[in-house]
């Protein structure tokens, strides 16, 4: 992977905005409480843009996103993201902004990050050769997971030195940077697949489940993928109760709890081209799922104190390490199993099925939480982690198709 330029391009650009989006993560709510002044309920209103966007138009886009070169519609994403987030440092300025506005901005963004995601995994396919798919997920997974550890403290510092509608402005630059960085890649695209002149709307739009959900691999990869995040979803609320209010950590050592392991997710994602080339793709992946399990159980044994402090953060860092070595041996595989033509349907169906189900999780662990209490809830969520591993095929299926 070293002196690929045209992936380190594409990686700095993707890095960039990942940071940018960490940034004004923590800027962007800021500015809603204290420059619009929402209300409590507006704010769970601006959060659920995202997730409803993403519901909506994850199958259309991939549809979208497919049948074009794969480049221009990620630069033109990240142009749109620089505009909307832009737009609002301006409004405040001239005392404009409102909270219609935001609610825009975060469709805009939801929606341009949907349509960049799935360009870029089918641009990586056609960018980095086989051998080299799993050290290019393993780098771009880490990047995202170092983006998760310093984003947040970054943002507020930011905030701190430059306000809330200054950090935005980070956050606008950084996409356009990311363009730039896109721009510059040599390599020439090949071109998009062809569209079925004979094919209907509706069976193009399902094309990437239907795929999916023949393939005996991936369909059980999916299944389990989307089981495993919608179990860290339903321990997510119940995980920041359990800290503050059972074991009495303060702010700044729950602070340190988020941030810090999320290194954990770094390291794994590095060991992920090693891991897969020992062990190859599916039992690599297999491994991983089983071990980043059981690491979490430390959490709910956990008691108050700075030894309380240490298990927490030991069980985070352990379940993310792995966690990430999993996401990406499972992307390698899925890009490499998957037809040219079907990348981008494929990698949006991914993003779909996970962004649906966990509002269904979070709202399952806050009716288990009213029964059972926090601790109890998160034995119950790290019961689940550990049987998701339980639904990986255990090495390579001989029939792929069934």
């Amino acid at each position: 992977m070293r002196g690929h330029r045209d992936f380190q391009r594409l990686w700095s650009g993707l890095a960039v905005s990942q940071l940018g989006s960490a940034v004004g993560g923590v800027a962007l709510p800021i500015v809603a409480v204290n420059v619009v002044h929402a209300s409590t309920f507006q704010i769970s209103v601006l959060a659920a843009f995202t997730a409803v966007t993403t519901a909506l138009l994850a199958f259309p886009m991939g549809s979208y996103v497919e049948f074009r070169r794969k480049r221009p519609v990620m630069i033109a994403a990240d142009v749109a993201r620089f505009a909307s987030l832009g737009s609002i440092p301006l409004a405040g300025l001239v005392h404009g902004l409102t909270f219609a506005h935001l609610c825009v901005v975060a469709v805009i963004d939801a929606t341009c990050g949907i349509a960049f995601a799935g360009a870029a995994q089918a641009h990586l396919k056609a960018l980095v050769s086989p051998d080299r798919l799993a050290d290019a997920n393993g780098r771009l997974e880490s990047t995202n997971w170092l983006r998760m550890s310093v984003g947040p403290s970054l943002g507020g510092a930011l905030v701190g030195f430059l306000s809330a509608l200054g950090t935005l402005v980070i956050d606008a630059v950084s996409f356009l940077a990311s363009a730039l960085a896109i721009r510059l890649i040599r390599q020439p695209e090949p071109a998009p697949p062809p569209r079925d002149a004979r094919g209907s709307r509706r069976s193009e739009l399902a094309g990437g489940l239907r795929f999916v959900w023949g393939h005996a691999a991936l369909r059980r990869m999916l299944i389990s993928w989307v089981c495993f995040t919608g179990a860290i979803a339903l321990s997510g609320p119940v995980t920041t109760i359990f800290y503050l209010r059972d074991l009495h950590f303060t702010a700044f050592e729950y602070g340190l709890l988020m941030g810090l392991p999320s290194l954990g997710g770094f390291f794994g994602a590095r060991l992920t081209r090693r891991t897969v080339a020992r062990f190859g793709p599916v039992r690599a992946l297999w491994w991983a799922s089983m071990l980043r399990g059981p690491w979490n159980f430390l959490i709910p044994l956990a008691g108050p104190g700075v030894l309380g402090l240490i298990q927490c953060g030991v069980g985070f860092f352990g379940l993310l390490f792995f966690a990430a070595m999993a996401n990406s041996t499972m992307s390698s595989y899925r890009q490499l199993a998957t037809p040219d033509h079907l990348m981008a349907r494929v990698s949006t169906l991914w993003s779909f099925a996970t962004t649906v189900a966990q509002p269904v999780f979070i709202l399952l662990g806050g009716l288990v939480a009213t029964q059972l209490g926090a601790r109890l809830t998160l034995a119950v969520s790290t019961a689940l982690m550990c049987g998701t591993a339980f639904l990986l095929p255990r090495r390579e299926i001989s029939t792929e198709q069934v």
